[in-house]
């Protein structure tokens, strides 16, 4: 039954199935660094319910990360999570002001449908499968156990249910099709020429007193930013490694143990039978069965089949994979220490439920040498005692700058050398200076105009810097001779699109007189083109013309003229002849239902909507933000 259901899944429903696992999964799968004490606390109450701090937080990752990845050059320090708090936090309250009805009518999902979907998410499998391996990772990574995570899912698939039960009470009368299709299937025939632009840059000259007359007149164009150097000491734990003292014995104490977990670390190849516990024991009296069954000389994987309410492995014989240590819940592990390969656990129990479990294979993992590892064992240390001392050194680095006269001083007492920026402005800069922290504190006011060493600026957990003003560089007027070839383009271009403006004005009149596109292309040597029964969204189209021509009036007696400017500067001359409505009667029954379709999504989300704001009017709630 299940391999039947995964092999009938396919086209839009597993797409609507997987879209709705990943909403979840994309929303409440932050890292438990986020977590803290308040995290638990109440940041809103919906009809007595509760919207936790955690979650609000969790939310407000989500969101500035999709702001991130939308905008890829966006400075991440403009993008306020306190800002954002209040706006997600009404997201938050719109969902469970839905899920709260959902369940009021009585919505919900049985265990099996939520196992088979888990089976489609593409972040449990490996190589196309469920990996139940890599679920189970995942999980702990996003901070959930199976049931928390499961539980979770359970409340977005039945809010999805109701969303999509009033989506389908969405309907469509045949005046609203016929409307629609009257603008959809709209068809329009035009006549275009092109006047190109670039032939006749070649042809401009201009005059040096036009480059010098520009130049004084717009002088404010081409003076450059103002810039800064600074001075600066940084401290990272690099810094301190030949400070530190690395005994040889703390070095080959790491090897040993590197070498000794490496030599004992082995892989076990495990298959389980899995049955969750019931409050009638009926659970112990099918362990027995089972347990019967194989001491008959049943096969374990054709029990775990037909038993074992783990659906991830189940159809697999209950086949977990190799594993390593720590993979397991500890009893488990405990259990799987005690068995010899081929050999089956008793019961064994965990919080997922009771388990059998069997030991199909072992492997043993290859030791390094002393050699290979002595090396990298010894910057690891060095770095981690550096990075121990890394503190004491900050707060030296806090005290000795403060109201500093020369960061030179500061760098002799502490070691260090003391660098120097190349000059950069607020707007660009290299090295250190594209660091957006490092700009803002040079500019700050203390650094630039009264002179003080920064604050202790902390660019990552184990770098922090101080800087101080070295030089100030003003705006300045670049010179005439290196910004001569860009005055030059400029006026180019203005006086192409000048002339280019004047010819085509000059042509769109004969146009209004009576002349066609074609006539006058022909007899002025340019290209024209005609474009007969398009479509608004005809996608064999040049767009930008496309879209002007259905933005220009419908033609009466005459064609309607019109012009643009291409993107690349070209002039385009356009003549509407011909506009003709869509006749819903003449599109194929597909087509109608589709077009019928789209006009009762369009009221059902509408619809949506206003039951969602009626929701919320009548909603009970408090919150902090």
């Amino acid at each position: 039954m299940l391999q039947n259901f995964r092999d009938n899944l396919h086209g839009a429903t597993k797409g609507v199935l997987i879209a709705i696992i990943i909403v979840p999964f994309a929303l409440f799968g932050v890292d438990a660094l986020f977590m803290s004490g308040s995290a638990v606390e109440e940041a809103a109450n919906v009809n007595g319910e509760t919207i936790t701090e955690l979650r609000l937080q969790q939310a407000v990752v989500l969101q500035k990360q999709q702001i991130l990845n939308r905008y890829e050059n966006i400075d991440p320090t403009l993008v306020d999570e306190d800002q954002l708090r209040a706006p997600v936090m009404q997201q938050l309250i719109r969902q469970k002001v839905v899920e709260q009805a959902a369940v009021d009518q009585g919505m919900g999902v049985d265990k099996k449908t939520l196992y088979r979907i888990l089976l489609e998410v593409p972040d449990f499998q490996t190589d196309g499968k469920f990996d139940t391996e890599r679920y189970e990772f995942v999980l702990r990574q996003m901070g959930y156990s199976p049931t928390s995570y499961n539980k979770l899912l359970t409340t977005d698939m039945v809010t999805n249910q109701f969303m999509q039960g009033v989506a389908a009470t969405g309907f469509a009368t045949l005046q609203e099709s016929k409307l629609l299709a009257g603008i959809t299937e709209q068809t329009r025939d035009y006549y275009y020429l092109t006047i190109p632009r670039a032939p006749l840059l070649d042809t401009i000259e201009v005059a040096e007193s036009d480059i010098e007359s520009y130049y004084t007149a717009n002088q404010d164009e081409f003076r450059s930013e103002e810039k800064l150097v600074v001075e600066y000491v940084e401290l990272t734990p690099a810094s301190f490694t030949e400070e530190v003292n690395l005994e040889q014995s703390m070095v080959d104490e790491v090897v040993d143990a590197k070498i000794a977990a490496a030599a004992s670390r082995r892989s076990r190849h495990v298959a389980q039978i899995l049955l969750e516990v019931q409050d009638d024991d009926s659970h112990l009296e099918k362990l027995a069965e089972i347990q019967k069954k194989l001491e008959a000389g049943e096969s374990f994987a054709d029990l775990a089949r037909e038993y074992s309410e783990d659906y991830g492995t189940a159809e697999q014989g209950g086949d977990l994979g190799y594993i390593q240590a720590g993979d397991l819940p500890e009893s488990l592990s405990a259990a799987l220490d005690q068995l010899a390969v081929g050999e089956v656990s008793g019961l064994v129990e965990s919080e997922l439920g009771v388990h059998l479990i069997k030991l199909l294979d072992e492997k043993s993992a290859d030791a390094p040498s002393r050699e290979q590892l002595e090396p990298s064992v010894r910057q690891e240390l060095l770095h981690q005692l550096a990075l121990e001392l890394l503190p004491v050194r900050i707060e030296e680095l806090k005290d000795l700058s403060y109201n500093a006269y020369s960061l030179e001083s500061v760098a002799n007492r502490l070691g260090v050398p003391l660098k120097v920026s190349e000059p950069f402005g607020r707007r660009e800069g290299a090295g250190i200076s594209s660091n957006p922290v490092v700009v803002q504190a040079a500019f700050s006011q203390p650094v630039l105009d009264d002179g003080l060493a920064s604050e202790v600026l902390e660019l990552a957990d184990d770098h922090v810097l101080v800087l101080k003003l070295k030089e100030r560089i003003p705006e300045t007027l670049q010179p005439l001779a290196d910004v001569r070839d860009q005055i030059e383009t400029i006026l180019k271009a203005q006086y192409a699109s000048r002339e280019l403006q004047q010819r085509g004005e000059a042509l769109a009149e004969r146009a209004r007189a009576g002349e066609s596109i074609e006539d006058i292309a022909k007899q002025e040597a340019l290209e024209w083109q005609v474009s007969l029964d398009t479509k608004r969204f005809s996608g064999n189209q040049v767009s930008q013309i496309r879209d002007r021509v259905f933005d220009m009036s419908e033609p009466g007696s005459k064609p309607v003229i019109d012009n643009l400017i291409m993107n690349n500067g070209d002039y385009v001359l356009v003549s509407l002849v011909k506009v003709q409505e869509g006749d819903f009667s003449q599109l194929s029954s597909e087509q109608q239902n589709l077009l019928t379709a789209t006009v009762a999504l369009t009221n059902a989300s509408r619809d949506y909507q206003a039951y969602e704001r009626i929701l919320l009017e009548q909603a009970d709630v408090a919150s902090k933000y």
